[in-house]
């Protein structure tokens, strides 16, 4: 719940900061990539709290981070309790999204 919560206040900052900011409206979505975080990197603070974009990548980065932390968090427990049918799902369920972030990245 406090990931999507999180991750909800990011989107809807960075939405307020891009409606906000009409210089924004026309310009090119920004890859994620080494450029973009240098570029990002020589920016001030203020320049880089006024980037709706990165309010934007935060939100999405939490939101896609907040059910691998839940599954590692319930893999854990299930190892602490010696349930190793459930840790074995678990892993299964880690390595699948695993396996479909490395593909996504690949392709």
């Amino acid at each position: 719940m406090a990931g999507v919560l999180v991750s909800g206040t990011l989107l809807v900052i960075g939405f307020v900061l891009y409606a906000s900011q009409p210089e924004w409206y026309d310009a090119t979505l920004p890859v994620f990539d080494t450029e973009w975080l240098r570029t990002l990197h020589e920016q001030s603070i203020v320049a880089i709290l006024l980037n709706p974009y990165v309010f934007l990548y935060a939100g999405i980065f939490v939101l896609m981070l907040t059910p691998i932390l839940r599954l590692l968090i319930t893999g854990w427990t299930f190892a602490v309790e010696a349930d190793w049918h459930y840790v074995g799902i678990t892993v299964l369920v880690l390595l699948v999204i695993g396996l479909s972030i490395v593909f996504s990245i690949i392709h």
